[in-house]
């Protein structure tokens, strides 16, 4: 088995002031697309396996920014490839106005945040295009039963700030 890793790439730093050596995970930056129905009552998650808890987690649509991609691209085509609707289908476009880090503490990673609702609950979405090897599915959740479907901290955040 392959013991190199695709996505992390471990790097040391020294303390600016206290000369300690600092390890910390250097990589991509990401989005988290928050898509509700027409009138904010229900969500769109997508359930899929992850190593972290070693089962299924209920998540926002979210994935990796590619290369020198803006984040708004990344977001809608993550919303593509997950869920199968598209940026054409959505109204009332919001996003956090930064990146927020996902654990200073250990990784460079930010987090970009993105959220709309369908035009209509009528429209149907088109087939997902998910990267090799990813398993999602997908599913419709009531707004108010966010901490009870879901244990990720990206959704319980973006879910309910976007939502008031």
């Amino acid at each position: 088995m392959d013991n190199s890793f695709k996505f992390l790439k471990g790097a040391k730093m020294i303390h600016p002031t206290t000369g300690i050596t600092l390890e910390y995970l250097d990589k991509a930056h990401a989005v988290c697309f928050v898509l509700f129905n027409e009138t904010k009552e229900k969500v769109i998650l997508v359930k899929q396996f992850r190593p972290g808890p070693k089962d299924y987690s209920v998540e926002a649509c979210a994935g990796l920014i590619d290369g020198d991609e803006k984040p708004r691209v990344a977001a809608f085509r993550e919303l593509k490839e997950e869920t199968g609707y598209l940026e054409t289908d959505v109204t009332d476009i919001e996003e956090l106005p930064q990146g927020l880090y996902v654990s200073p503490g250990y990784t460079t990673e930010r987090l970009y945040f993105f959220s709309a609702r369908l035009k209509s609950d009528d429209i149907k979405p088109i087939e997902q295009s998910l990267d090799h090897g990813e398993e999602v599915e997908v599913i419709w959740v009531d707004v108010k039963d966010i901490t009870k479907v879901s244990s990720d901290m990206k959704t319980i955040l973006a879910v309910t700030y976007f939502s008031k």
